[in-house]
């Protein structure tokens, strides 16, 4: 081999790594460059959420900062899988609840709540639901031994798949029971986006970026409404004005992730 071949080879090699650097660089990738990480865990938040105060209540790695309603326990059919919260609702158990029939759960789940409470805040988080699966989002819950379960202290905003017809009041995105949104809502099969804004008495819920619905909490309506359905059971059923949020496992498998939470 000559003394020339033996120069051009690392100088080749030289300017190939340099290239593969600028190439892979993230300084070099616009979606890379939005995102940060949060000194509070390894979720990640865009730079605009960062700013405006928004903290991740889920880290994508690790159930921290979540347990079983009225049970500290993390619920093991809960699981992290590709980033997100997954209740593998494998095994199903039935349980008949006073007012509101046969309750069907995961084994080994739960509702799973969130360790802290909030009064007003703006929630985001994505979804997807399996196949004639139901959940739910519970807001304002208090945990208590009078009642057993999360649904029976605060609102629920519907999660359910709409492959057959749904009724007003229990489509995705409605309050169960409560209130419903407009008929004509966008829907995704896979990942689908929601927003809860609660402010001074004030519920807002935006489904895929669009507002569903705007009501007021806690006044003379609110109670009325109440009145006409089951809830009436349960004496303290949205009476709460600050609690837990807690992701329902109704035993069907479904997915939560990028949940993240500000303060307002």
């Amino acid at each position: 081999m000559s003394k020339f071949s033996l120069i051009l080879i690392p100088l080749v090699l030289l300017i190939a790594c340099q290239k593969g650097k600028v190439k892979g660089s993230k300084e070099n990738d616009p979606a890379e460059a939005q995102i940060v990480n949060s000194s509070k865990n390894k979720d990640v938040l865009s730079t605009e959420e960062m700013k405006n105060g928004f903290e991740p209540m889920f880290d994508g790695q690790t159930k921290s900062g979540w347990h079983v309603y009225n049970n500290q326990s993390d619920g093991a059919a809960w699981e992290i899988k590709e980033g997100a919260l997954f209740l593998n609702a494998q095994e199903i158990k039935i349980t008949p609840v006073l007012g509101a029939g046969d309750l069907t759960q995961a084994v080994g789940g739960g509702d799973l709540a969130s360790d802290e409470e909030y009064d007003n805040f703006h929630l985001k988080m994505d979804w997807k639901i399996s196949e004639s699966g139901n959940s739910g989002i519970i807001l304002f819950v208090k945990e208590s031994k009078t009642n057993a379960y999360p649904w029976q202290t605060g609102p629920e905003i519907q999660i359910i798949d709409t492959e057959k017809e749904c009724k007003p009041k229990f489509c995705p995105g409605d309050l169960y029971a409560l209130e419903a949104g407009p008929d004509n809502r966008q829907l995704f099969k896979e990942w689908n986006q929601m927003e809860v804004i609660s402010y001074n008495g004030k519920l807002e819920v935006i489904l895929n970026s669009r507002s569903l619905y705007k009501i007021v909490l806690w006044d003379d309506k609110w109670r009325e409404t109440i009145a006409k359905t089951k809830f009436t059971y349960w004496p303290e059923f949205g009476t709460f004005q600050k609690g837990k949020i807690v992701l329902q496992d109704h035993g069907h498998k479904v997915w939560y992730r990028n949940i993240r939470i500000k303060k307002l």
